[in-house]
């Protein structure tokens, strides 16, 4: 099941091109992934790093196309990390970035990685896309499927 929040830039978040500036995309997904984490396990400080963040740019995004959505659907929960497919979608529904993130369990006092909770990992079982990559199937995009 994929997740969805709705992201509003600023008007400084766009440069002197009109297009969104390249900075503010990992922030619209570091803020979406807060949002998540937050609802799924039922916290206000979801304890976590981003350990890779890749992004393919798709389609500009003009001020006029917010507000925009940032759709979330984990794709492998590991002992530690979590795999994440997202998609950054204009006001239209028109994806304009797709994004791969694994973010690690952080443990805030020993300043290291630490092993998901029973608790958590039951927080985003459920949101698990178990769709095999190798086996494509129609509409099989890990964040197709949205709702708020």
């Amino acid at each position: 099941m994929s997740w969805t929040t709705t992201v509003h830039p600023w008007s400084y978040d766009f440069d002197y091109l009109g297009h969104l500036t390249a900075a503010v995309y990992p922030k619209a997904f570091e803020q979406a992934r807060v949002e998540y984490l937050r609802d799924r396990w039922k916290t206000r400080s979801p304890a976590y790093v981003v350990a890779a963040h890749r992004m393919q740019y798709l389609r500009e995004i003009l001020e006029e196309d917010g507000p925009l959505r940032v759709v979330i659907r984990p794709v492998r929960l590991g002992r530690s990390s979590i795999d994440l497919a997202e998609l950054l979608l204009d006001a239209k529904g028109t994806v304009c970035n797709r994004s791969e993130a694994t973010l690690v369990a952080w443990d805030v006092e020993a300043r290291g990685p630490r092993p998901l909770t029973a608790g958590e990992r039951d927080a985003l079982e459920d949101d698990v896309d178990h769709t095999p990559a190798s086996q494509p199937s129609a509409g099989s995009d890990p964040c197709r499927h949205t709702g708020d």
